[in-house]
């Protein structure tokens, strides 16, 4: 079986790419994956989140040998960790009321709540699953570029599930992870490699004072594989046609590195369209 980074050496969509391009912000997209633009910062949710999925990587790989670790070696590793990505990454801008020690102890808390509340009788089947699939629309046509990714961890208790782990500031609202696309790209690749259809999983830690821990359970139709691919195909005929805007009321507005460039972009483009026109 391929690396996720073999996968990734072939010009590819993955989950990310689409959701940046369909919900996040098309120009920031263009961005980071066309311009290549270096970043003016580290988002503080890019690092806090690399951390935790290190830290939780562990414990789902302890709990496929057989073993669930004790909350105090969590605890230990994610300060650990996060040491390390604070070394790793550049300038990282953190939100108002938090540093680098805050966050630390915030993360360990999450950790140690995470794995006090793991089923027992779950059994792991993978961690880290790579995936490279075809993109088929609903009249059988293949796309050129594949859609690539990697299942965080996959999981059977009386029937498999596909799971994944997810921070928030805040409870998630009903109805949320039914809206995500993030399923519908993971079980459109699973179904595809697998020949059957499983439920997805978001296991979302709550950054409350006292952390908790919510399951969010969805699943996904045909008509919705085939209406990400359909997106899939508007995207490319917009990048061809380097139609790129930027997302002004954005959520990520706040937290996106590339806020000079956004904000020079029209001036940007409408010189380059009068030296094209002349």
């Amino acid at each position: 079986m391929s690396t996720l980074a073999e996968y990734r050496s072939r010009e590819h969509w993955s989950y990310s790419a689409i959701n940046q391009f369909v919900n996040i912000c098309s120009l920031q997209f263009f961005f980071d994956r066309i311009a290549k633009l270096p970043k003016a910062f580290t988002p503080l949710s890019l690092s806090f989140g690399s951390a935790y999925h290190r830290a939780l990587e562990w414990v789902h790989l302890t709990r496929k040998e057989g073993a669930i670790p004790k909350a105090v070696e969590i605890r230990d590793l994610f300060a650990d960790i996060w040491g390390r990505q604070l070394e790793e990454d550049r300038d990282i801008r953190f939100d108002e009321g938090e540093d680098a020690e805050s966050c630390r102890a915030r993360g360990m808390d999450m950790v140690a709540v995470y794995v006090e509340q793991i089923d027992p009788e779950e059994r792991v089947v993978s961690v880290n699953e790579a995936f490279a699939v075809p993109l088929v629309d609903s009249a059988g046509n293949v796309l050129d570029k594949p859609l690539v990714g990697e299942l965080d961890l996959v999981v059977d208790n009386n029937g498999v599930t596909i799971s994944d782990m997810k921070t928030s500031a805040r409870r998630w609202p009903k109805g949320q992870a039914d809206k995500s696309l993030q399923p519908t790209a993971y079980l459109y690749a699973y179904e595809l490699l697998h020949g059957v259809e499983v439920p997805f999983r978001f296991e979302v830690v709550v950054k409350n004072k006292t952390p908790v821990v919510e399951h969010h359970v969805t699943e996904r139709t045909t008509d919705q594989f085939h209406r990400m691919v359909e997106l899939v195909k508007v995207a490319e005929s917009m990048i061809a046609a380097e139609h790129f805007l930027p997302s002004e009321q954005g959520f990520y507005c706040a937290g996106c590195p590339h806020q000079t460039a956004c904000g020079a972009w029209h001036r940007e483009r409408a010189t380059t369209s009068v030296s094209m026109a002349a």
